[in-house]
């Protein structure tokens, strides 16, 4: 299941299942270290989402967090401090902080109440107090800016053992234009991004059972272009090049965006813009990509172009 922006779906799932969870976040660091404050781990008594950068200080984290676990009520918050150096078996040279919280069932209320603002493209702060254990945690909206690949940040106060945990959600919008092979490959690694899919086809018997929680079908064709978000990353690909030159000409006329890509060769592009050039400015043409894809590749194996094309839309970043 994918994570909502920087919070873990799967592990929230868990917890409405009635299994403890321990989160734990990257509060603070110093000198060079593998992640940046706001990065997080949510460990179970069997499976382990998200991560704080690998290595010896996450294997050091997933022990922490299970040995509290294990000891039920007796610590539910904790912070510690490790030194990147030779005791991990690390040579960055910085330290980090991280902070444990012993979630329980109960916790599942506003764990899902923070993956719904992230969903809505809302920013919110998680106020927690370490130095009170039974403390609530506390939400509030925030400003903060959103990121394409969401940045989180968390703010410690040492004196006090408070932190603010600001999570920010994902604006970057990826429009699928296609379920065909190539389609259902780019939305499988699409699902494991804190990216918003939407994922457009007229035919009706071409979706999957199940459908990742930030990926919206929309059954539609070219008419369907103006109910899209502007600035949004378009992929074209459909099964047909009349539908494909129909979604093109659409996004053209009527959307602003960021990325506009078409499946096909160079043929293909030929073709397109001679028939787009009678319609639109020259410069605007000219921003169609086709064909799509970061790596030149000659497989055709739907998954190669899937790990191509996504590999392009990270490079915008």
């Amino acid at each position: 299941m994918a994570d909502i922006a920087g919070w873990s779906a799967s592990a929230c799932a868990l917890l409405q299942q009635g299994e403890p969870v321990v989160l734990v976040t990257v509060v603070q660091s110093r000198g060079s270290a593998p992640r940046d404050g706001g990065a997080k781990l949510w460990v179970s008594a069997q499976q382990v989402f998200g991560t704080i950068g690998g290595g010896h200080l996450e294997y050091k984290a997933i022990d922490q967090a299970r040995q509290m676990m294990r000891a039920g009520g007796a610590s539910r918050r904790d912070v510690q401090r490790y030194a990147l150096g030779p005791s991990l078996g690390q040579c960055c040279g910085g330290v980090v902080w991280l902070t444990y919280e012993v979630l329980h069932p109960v916790d599942a209320t506003w764990c899902l109440q923070v993956a719904e603002q992230l969903r809505q493209g809302h920013a919110v702060c998680r106020e927690v107090d370490f130095a009170k254990p039974d403390a609530p945690v506390l939400l509030t909206p925030t400003r903060a800016a959103a990121a394409d690949f969401n940045t989180d940040q968390a703010s410690w106060d040492e004196s006090t053992r408070f932190l603010r945990d600001t999570l920010a959600p994902a604006v970057l919008t990826i429009v699928v234009c296609g379920a065909g092979h190539v389609g259902h490959a780019i939305v499988t690694i699409l699902a494991t991004l804190p990216v918003r899919v939407i994922w457009l086809d007229p035919r009706d018997d071409i979706w999957p059972v199940t459908v990742p929680p930030n990926v919206r079908v929309l059954q539609g064709d070219e008419t369907d272009v103006p109910d899209c978000p502007d600035n949004a990353c378009w992929l074209v690909l459909t099964h047909s090049h009349a539908l494909d030159l129909a979604l093109v000409q659409a996004i053209m006329a009527q959307k602003s965006f960021r990325f506009l890509g078409l499946i096909g060769s160079q043929t293909k592009k030929a073709r397109f813009e001679s028939r787009l050039l009678q319609r639109f400015d020259p410069a605007l043409v000219q921003r169609l990509i086709c064909p799509i894809g970061l790596v030149q590749t000659r497989s055709k194996l739907p998954e190669v172009i899937a790990v191509s094309v996504v590999a392009q839309l990270l490079s915008l970043t």
